[in-house]
């Protein structure tokens, strides 16, 4: 067993068992709907079960660890940059059109993909965002100097 497939596992472990910890004075079920400890169970079971599941892996793995090389890397530390950037411009341009830059900005550099479907992709995703959080629930997303 490698340390790197133990170390993972039990993180999910501990993290489930502080779930189910942090979750155990409220209800499960409340008259005939979930409660509010509800998801949290579940949730906890999903980490116990992911987490055995791969300690036996690990176990039964010799594999090395292969680590990335350095276009991996590159990817990953653009995607970071990404996700830092979007909290960083929605108060200037709001957080939709913060989400539309960031998707494009996967799509079209960190993944290379064909401009017609990145668009096509990126207008679906930005809709349908819109559309739940601010068509559906009426949740007041941060708007920039755009309005939008």
């Amino acid at each position: 067993m490698k340390k790197s497939d133990v170390v993972p596992a039990l993180l999910i472990l501990a993290l489930s068992a502080a779930i189910a910890f942090d979750t155990r004075g409220l209800s499960f079920w409340a008259d005939t709907t979930p409660g509010p400890a509800f998801m949290p169970v579940w949730l906890a079971i999903a980490g116990v079960v992911l987490g055995v599941l791969r300690l036996l892996e690990a176990r039964r793995s010799s594999a090395p660890v292969e680590w990335p090389d350095r276009a991996a890397l590159l990817r990953v530390a653009l995607v970071l940059g990404g996700l830092v950037a979007v909290p960083v411009l929605s108060p200037l341009l709001g957080l939709v059109a913060s989400l539309a830059l960031f998707v494009g900005f996967l799509l079209l550099a960190v993944l290379r993909q064909a401009l017609w479907p990145s668009l096509a992709t990126l207008a679906i995703t930005v809709g349908v965002v819109y559309g739940i959080f601010v068509g559906w629930l009426n949740v007041p997303l941060p708007k920039g100097m755009l309005g939008i």
